[in-house]
């Protein structure tokens, strides 16, 4: 028995979700003679598919699937099937970049005013410009995960974990969940301050902490979004289903 980081574990070998160690011929009630985790604790068959893909209907399958994966995202990827058709996971990955985008678009376009006015430019973005950010910003998330996939992918094979790039991907289909909290907290932050300008509840001297506070949301999105992204990661390098 060997650990899989010693090379990149086969699809058939039966891996201790705890530490990575080979369970292969261990009999049903043993412990992982590494860590000394129960081996029925990483069984293939406590691996399901996530409530999206388990037949619900679509809009209950997706409200349950977001929630969960905001919420416990541990416990989601703990006990979700890696290899599965990648299908569906799309579909999830583009209805929630598409939101995210509408909120990151909104976002911008306030943004993009308030600069406007505080420039005093006599100019308003029009609608076609929010339609244009938003869409730029639905490639941008697209091609992130894309680019995430394939560098997480090319480190776990270096590393020896067992990630093959359509398990990645599919991780991170799911991932795109977070994007909205990160998306709502940034459009109520930019559009609350541009209400609160244009009905003169505060004056642009407010506007430093504007920027501060928006910073701020930036620093702690991107924390947020990478250690999400590694809870989905640690619980899925040795998935066995």
């Amino acid at each position: 028995m060997s650990y899989a980081g010693d090379n990149v574990a086969a699809e058939s070998d039966i891996l201790c979700e705890g530490c990575g160690y080979v369970l292969n011929g261990l009999s049903a009630g043993a412990r992982c003679p590494e860590c000394g985790k129960p081996t029925d604790e990483s069984v293939p068959t406590l691996r399901h598919p996530p409530a999206w893909e388990a037949g619900a209907s679509a809009r209950a399958g997706f409200l349950r699937t977001t929630w969960q994966v905001i919420a416990h995202p541990a416990r989601f990827y703990r006990t979700f099937a890696t290899r599965r058709p990648r299908g569906s996971s799309v579909w999830f990955a583009r209805l929630h970049c598409g939101v995210a985008a509408l909120l990151f678009g909104a976002a911008a376009y306030s943004h993009l005013n308030w600069y406007l006015m505080l420039a005093n430019i006599r100019y308003h973005a029009g609608i076609g410009i929010w339609i244009g950010l938003t869409l730029a910003t639905y490639i941008f998330l697209a091609g992130t995960i894309g680019i995430a996939a394939r560098l997480t992918h090319w480190e776990g094979s270096y590393r020896g974990y067992r990630l093959p790039l359509a398990v990645v991907r599919r991780g991170l289909d799911y991932h795109t969940a977070h994007y909205l909290p990160v998306a709502f907290v940034t459009a109520v932050l930019v559009r609350g301050h541009e209400v609160l300008l244009d009905r003169r509840i505060i004056s642009i001297l407010a506007d430093p902490a504007y920027l501060y506070l928006l910073s701020g949301v930036v620093l702690l999105a991107a924390f947020y979004l990478f250690e999400t992204y590694w809870v989905a990661m640690r619980n899925m390098m040795y998935a066995n289903a």
